[in-house]
């Protein structure tokens, strides 16, 4: 069996949209069905429910996709090393951050990595709101610092690395610009930055755009936004607020903004990667950023996690 063929069904089932999948693979969508015919062929069973409205796992295509998608990882990562070492070149991982990255834990995490990787080459892409998730799950990276809650069941993440007051930005000489501590309830009377529909998960969505008050007051739709840049500057236009991370705030203070702590649960941050990827390659990279973010004393007891992969 050709593992192109199955290449194709976990992109198909993960976007669940042959043509989604076929783009992504940059294959002709023809293409792409007749593999997974002829995959269903050599296993003799239907592996998706296909309507003109929506495509969907059958039971053998997702037991396939449990069982499968953890040993194709390994192999055609495998596979790639092994390329890179016949070329001579070190073996690649690309790391993804959104907005600030990963602060100043960036340097200790990479000496620790190369002390006892040094045949690894580390890339750092820098992710948006609108793919910061997806970049994980599609491959596009092989590991992300991501602000938590996820909110997939196929994504796993390592320790939490940090954990900072939640800060809300909002423009100079705001009538809260001056609070020591807000309270979420004033959301109801403000306008919250959000994201285009699907760019993050509902969880993730929900938690660092909140939606609601905690006592359930709806809080106003501000303008869409796509990264932390374009969420500043609607700040300082007055259109609506936002909310960040202490830590954040450090790396992107700009003139007619100001942050102030606001009395919500703090933020989490913690490596993230694909729940089937179990390459020794990023456990070495989790222990190396536990033992940077232990040295530094932002690293937390696990016991004290406050929201959920």
């Amino acid at each position: 069996m050709e593992t192109r063929k199955l290449d194709c069904f976990i992109a198909v089932a993960r976007d669940l949209h042959f043509g989604r999948a076929a783009e992504r693979l940059y294959m002709n969508q023809s293409t792409l069905s007749e593999s997974i015919r002829s995959l269903e062929r050599e296993i003799g069973g239907t592996l998706f429910e296909r309507t003109s409205r929506r495509v969907a796992l059958t039971p053998l295509g997702d037991a396939l996709l449990r069982e499968m998608e953890p040993a194709l990882i390994a192999l055609n990562g495998s596979l790639q090393e092994a390329q890179r070492r016949a070329r001579g070149d070190k073996f690649e991982l690309t790391v993804g951050y959104l907005g600030g990255g990963f602060y100043e834990l960036n340097g200790p995490m990479v000496s620790e990595f190369e002390r006892f990787r040094p045949d690894v080459k580390m890339l750092f892409l820098e992710l948006s709101y609108l793919d910061q998730i997806a970049a994980i799950s599609d491959g596009t990276v092989d590991v992300a610092l991501v602000r938590l809650p996820v909110g997939l069941p196929d994504l796993r993440r390592g320790a939490i690395l940090f954990q900072d007051p939640r800060m809300l930005a909002v423009p100079a000489g705001h009538r809260l610009a001056q609070s020591g501590l807000v309270d979420p309830e004033e959301l109801q009377y403000e306008r919250m930055v959000r994201l285009p529909p699907g760019a993050a998960t509902p969880a993730w969505s929900a938690y660092h755009f909140p939606l609601a008050t905690p006592s359930g007051a709806p809080i106003p739709a501000g303008p869409i936004i796509r990264t932390v840049r374009e969420g500043l500057a609607a700040v300082e236009a007055g259109q609506g607020v936002m909310t960040m991370t202490w830590r954040a705030q450090n790396y992107f203070r700009q003139p007619g903004v100001t942050f102030v702590e606001l009395d919500l649960p703090p933020i989490q941050s913690a490596l993230v990667t694909r729940a089937a990827d179990h390459r020794p390659i990023l456990t070495d990279l989790e222990n190396a950023a536990r033992k940077a973010a232990a040295r530094m004393g932002t690293l937390q007891p696990q016991g004290e996690d406050r929201v959920t992969a």
